[in-house]
């Protein structure tokens, strides 16, 4: 499989987007979280009587952390991966592999949003409500549907350009490729920082 150079500015800039929104949509989620759930436990300590609509609102806050978040831990490398077959393969190949995943969680992405989309319109078609909000209840679905869309784009040019993928870590922000990712996925005789230090 052919190793392409590096990705456009604007491929760069989309990742960079997506990101960013994924981050914006999980904090405001944890914050209205947080505040209705504190608000809830005010009250039932402080004032004798909990409000209804708490419990509910925070669940589906919860819904949009854990499926958005997951953009958000794929872009910072720290998303759960099988790491014990790491060293199943030749060494050779783990960029290989590393590309034909990101192909496999594409696609995969790809059908999960087909699946949302059914699942959209279906619910909206009955009108389906929260019995305690009676609010309906597709429009939270549609966060489902944006993940799995987002998380499309992202692994497919993870696919494409590999030198984006982040290194694979537990935790914290955005890591660049290291040097032994440039030079492992560098065509033959380009120059990768390394080497030009060296020189």
């Amino acid at each position: 499989m052919p190793v392409p150079g590096p990705a456009p500015g604007a491929v760069v800039a989309l990742l960079t987007l997506l990101r960013r929104f994924e981050q914006a949509v999980t904090a405001a989620a944890f914050a209205i979280m947080v505040a209705v759930l504190g608000w809830d436990i005010f009250g039932r300590e402080l004032m004798g009587g909990g409000k209804i609509w708490a419990t509910p609102i925070a669940v589906y806050c919860n819904v949009v952390l854990t499926f958005i978040g997951m953009g958000v831990a794929s872009a910072a490398g720290g998303h759960l991966r099988p790491r014990f077959m790491d060293h199943m393969a030749p060494r050779a190949l783990n960029g290989l592999f590393d590309r034909l995943t990101d192909l496999g969680f594409a696609l995969f992405s790809v059908a999960a949003g087909w699946l949302c989309v059914r699942l959209v319109q279906e619910t909206a078609g009955l009108q389906e409500t929260d019995p305690v909000l009676q609010w309906e209840v597709w429009p939270f679905q549609l966060f489902m549907l944006a993940a799995f869309g987002m998380a499309a784009v992202r692994h497919g040019l993870y696919a494409a350009y590999p030198l984006l993928r982040p290194r694979p870590h537990s935790g914290g922000d955005d890591a660049p490729p290291t040097e032994a990712q440039v030079r492992e996925f560098a065509p033959p005789g380009a120059e990768t920082p390394a080497s030009g230090r060296s020189s």
